[in-house]
Formats: C-alpha cells, sequence, structure tokens
C-alpha cells in the first residue's frame, strides 16, 4: 500500500495583512533519488527568514545539501517497499529533524540498527548513516534540514 499523494498548504498575508492561503495542492517538484521520490515542498534562506512570503518557494527549492546552501529545506521522501543498499552511506553538513509519517525504516548508524515505525522522530547531527526499508510499504519520511558547519576539531574521513 503507498501513501496517499503529497497535498502542500503554503499561508502568508496579503498586500492589505489579511491571512491568505497562497498555494494549495500537488508539491510543485518531485525528484527521484536513489529509487526514492523526494517532494520538495519549500525552502528558506539563513535563519531568520522573512515572512510574508511573497513567492513559491517550493517550486524553486534545490537540493537541501547542495554547495553552498545556507538556509533551511522541508521535503517528504517516499522510500518505496525493499530497499536495501541502494541509498548509500553519507554524511552531510546539516541538522535534520525526520519523522516517520507512514511504513517503518531501517536506520544503520554506524554498527547500530534502529527500526524506526510512523509517529517515530530523529534529529540526524550531520554522522554517517543510511536507510533500508525492509518492508511490503512505502515508507514516507517528513524532513526538514537546517544547514549547519562541521565543528573543525571532530571532521574525520570515513
Amino acid at each position: 500500500m503507498n501513501p496517499r499523494p503529497v497535498r502542500r498548504l503554503v499561508t502568508t498575508e496579503s498586500q492589505d495583512g489579511s491571512a491568505i492561503v497562497a498555494f494549495d495542492g500537488a508539491p510543485p517538484q518531485t525528484i527521484t533519488l536513489n529509487g526514492s521520490a523526494i517532494h520538495r515542498l519549500w525552502e528558506s534562506g539563513p535563519v531568520p527568514t522573512l515572512v510574508p512570503v511573497t513567492g513559491d518557494a517550493g517550486a524553486t527549492a534545490g537540493n537541501a545539501y547542495r554547495t553552498g546552501f545556507a538556509g533551511t529545506s522541508l521535503y517528504v521522501a517516499d522510500i518505496p517497499p525493499h530497499t536495501i543498499g541502494t541509498i548509500p552511506v553519507h554524511r552531510e553538513d546539516s541538522l535534520d529533524y525526520i519523522a516517520v509519517l507512514a511504513g517503518e525504516i531501517h536506520l544503520l548508524v554506524g554498527q547500530d540498527l534502529r527500526v524506526m515505525r510512523s509517529g517515530d522522530v530523529l534529529v540526524q547531527c550531520g554522522n554517517w548513516h543510511t536507510w533500508e526499508n525492509r518492508a511490503d510499504e512505502t515508507c514516507r519520511l517528513l524532513v526538514v534540514v537546517l544547514r549547519a558547519a562541521r565543528f573543525p576539531a571532530i571532521v574525520k574521513d570515513r
């Protein structure tokens, strides 16, 4: 069973200051990465960001981990069933908040393996890791990425 389509609502203010729903519908961008569907929902510049918004930052959102990006990124990742060994072990200079919205996923951190299920939340702090969906259904993750600077004293190559 696959999760229902992603619906994105974005609220802001009109020119007269009234609260409005500016966007309501499917994400403006979906890409495939390592077999997973990545629905790019929004990104901002460095914190604090500016409100109210006037454009669709989801339509122009790029890779959250791109060189030089210093903002925040919001996306949904749909990881298909039986995805084992397709997502490389990786790390990024970021602090990621990740919530399992549907299904389950195996998180591998070093030699540690943890199963995360719907309702579980991870705070990923720039370390080496990978994901495996060993289940029979798609796992949907909600991800918020905050770019980070790596503390020089603990930089180590894998």
